[in-house]
């Protein structure tokens, strides 16, 4: 059996980049001669194939020109049947049996599609969308519920919201949580060498999350503000994309928050650091805080865990679900239970790599990956057969 993987992220979105390669590599590593996993993209999202690894090949699609013949006809024939012919016509030349992408607004003849939807933040956090943007949202997946062979959800949590979302499809639903691969390199290099490579100091609380509003960076910010105020001075560093599409302000309006209340030796943002260096960061944080009023499945907690690290947690139900050893949560909509569980663990807690829970969970992390790769191929299989029906 052949699965293609369609490219997902780029430098807006790291966390899809990070998904796809983890999922070639965990399935990679089980060896299943007769389990083949390929990169679908189009030649302007072409990688390093080497970083990759677990790729048996890339196959490089180019959609129609919408303006052209081909592509008038395909939109056409999209149209009528909820079908793409020319992508179908390519990944049955290339014997692909099952496609993996996120949003599939069509089907396969044949061939089994698993669509990947990431969560249901535009139901629970309107505000944050636009009202064109929140019927674009609910269109694409109820056409990605109705024309698929199965929907690919994160957690519990968001199948549940799919089964309120879209009923009748309810039994397509399965989820795959994500689990995070953490290199054996990562604990071979002392943490302190980032402290001096970024020039920050040896204690800090680390948030990384890209920019997004409803990440709520800006809750962390004002309760180190506060705390500053009643004498405890803790130190944040941020690392990830600094831009929000939805809110194209929204960044400036923060650094210029961070600015007025006098936080700049406080809050240090690094940038677009190599994933490497996430882990290093996480190694050598007091912990990481994860804000966010509403997530899918926390991929920065899931990292933490990987690695061996407390969290401070917004309580939303991913968060919950995952249930991170030495977790503590607070509300995301309350700055005054913030402060006091950040100043607690700031003052309870000593920079550096936590032996306990690394080698916990380095213990555990193995069987979680297989795990993660195993809930893939049979969901995946599941799919297939019902194709072939």
């Amino acid at each position: 059996m052949k699965v293609a993987l369609r490219m997902m992220g780029d430098e807006k979105w790291v966390a899809g980049e990070i998904l796809t390669r983890t999922l070639l590599n965990v399935v990679g590593q089980l060896r299943l001669k007769e389990f083949k996993l390929s990169i679908l993209a189009s030649r302007a999202q072409a990688r390093d194939f080497e970083q990759y690894p677990g790729a048996d090949d890339w196959l490089h699609y180019q959609s129609p020109n919408r303006r052209s013949l081909r592509g008038m006809h395909n939109g056409i024939y999209k149209r009528l049947f909820g079908r793409d012919k020319y992508l179908e016509q390519f990944l049955t030349r290339h014997e692909v049996n099952v496609l993996f992408s996120p949003f599939l607004l069509f089907k396969c003849s044949n061939i089994a599609t698993l669509s990947w939807l990431p969560d249901f933040q535009h139901v629970h956090l309107p505000e944050m969308f636009s009202d064109e943007e929140r019927l674009d949202l609910d269109q694409s997946f109820m056409q990605s519920a109705e024309l698929s062979t199965r929907i690919i959800l994160l957690s519990k949590s968001v199948k549940k919201d799919f089964q309120a979302f879209a009923p009748r499809y309810a039994t397509k639903a399965r989820v795959l949580s994500p689990a995070s691969r953490i290199p054996d390199a990562a604990y071979e290099m002392d943490p302190r060498r980032i402290v001096s490579l970024y020039h920050l100091p040896e204690k800090f609380v680390y948030l990384p999350n890209q920019f997004w509003k409803h990440k709520n960076h800006e809750l962390v910010f004002r309760a180190v503000k506060n705390l500053k105020h009643r004498g405890v001075t803790i130190v944040v560093v941020c690392t990830g994309y600094p831009a929000d599409f939805r809110h194209a302000v929204y960044f400036a309006q923060l650094w210029e928050s961070v600015s007025k209340w006098g936080l700049r030796d406080q809050v240090i943002y690094l940038g677009m650091v190599p994933h490497e260096h996430v882990h290093l960061l996480i190694r050598q944080s007091v912990c990481v805080i994860n804000p966010s009023r509403f997530e899918g499945w926390g991929m920065s907690v899931d990292e933490a865990r990987s690695v061996g690290k407390q969290v401070l947690i917004s309580d939303i139900s991913a968060h919950r679900e995952q249930d991170p050893p030495r977790a503590t949560y607070f509300n995301p909509e309350n700055c005054e239970d913030l402060e006091e569980k950040l100043a607690q663990i700031w003052n309870q807690s000593v920079p550096g790599p936590d032996a306990d829970l690394e080698r916990e969970a380095r213990s555990r992390l193995p069987e979680r990956l297989r795990s993660y790769a195993e809930t893939f191929i049979s969901v995946s299989r599941e799919a297939f057969q019902e194709a072939q029906r």
